[in-house]
């Protein structure tokens, strides 16, 4: 009978173990869960300007708490007279704050060619959470149509420009111009500033070594 009052108050030892845990962790899961599905995650920004407004693309993550589901990824655009209200733009369709937490890649369309690259790159430098090793790219293509296509083409890991990003940092004969790198260049005193180019062919992103210098 004593044995038998033991193993029970033993048993019951860890099942308030385990409440205790569940009790304690629960809000803080919950917590978190909601934080992320309030942010739309962006994973890729392109940028451009066109009919006299510029155009923002995301490449936005949608998060999936199973840990054995598929990464999915979406195209989402903003518009507005400034990229900051672009970027409004698409919190306010979807909802959401815009978070570039997880941006690693920056595309510039072929609209902003005679803007200051510059004074337009180092607000996303200052803020808070941006990477500063985001990789930059050009294009003259449609940016939509190339984000759309870096999803289509890419992986359950990432979209396909993330891919050549991940190439180019590896390899020493492929251009490769982060964020901050671009900025020190730009702000550089008679200095040139080149960045990769991506260019759309048939709906296959090609990234051949070409540069456009700034």
């Amino acid at each position: 009978m004593f044995k038998d009052t033991i193993a029970l108050l033993w048993r019951k030892k860890y099942l308030f173990i385990i409440i205790a845990f569940t009790v304690a962790i629960l809000p803080f899961a919950i917590t978190k869960e909601s934080v992320v599905l309030s942010r739309a995650i962006m994973t890729a920004i392109a940028i451009d300007y066109v009919d006299d407004e510029y155009v923002v693309v995301g490449e936005h993550f949608i998060f999936n708490f199973d840990p054995f589901g598929v990464m999915e990824r979406e195209v989402i655009v903003g518009r507005g007279e400034s990229i900051d209200k672009a970027i409004d733009d698409i919190g306010r369709n979807m909802g959401k704050t815009v978070s570039l937490t997880h941006t690693t890649i920056f595309i510039l369309g072929e609209g902003l060619k005679d803007k200051d690259l510059a004074d337009m790159l180092i607000p996303f430098a200052k803020m808070p959470h941006v990477r500063n090793d985001a990789q930059l790219f050009y294009t003259t293509s449609d940016i939509e149509k190339l984000v759309q296509a870096s999803i289509d083409t890419g992986d359950a890991r990432s979209g396909r420009i993330q891919q050549i990003a991940t190439y180019n940092r590896k390899q020493d004969h492929m251009p490769a111009v982060n964020l901050e790198g671009f900025l020190k260049d730009s702000l550089r005193s008679n200095s040139v500033a080149s960045i990769p180019v991506l260019e759309l062919v048939d709906g296959v992103i090609q990234n051949d070594g070409k540069v456009m210098s700034f």
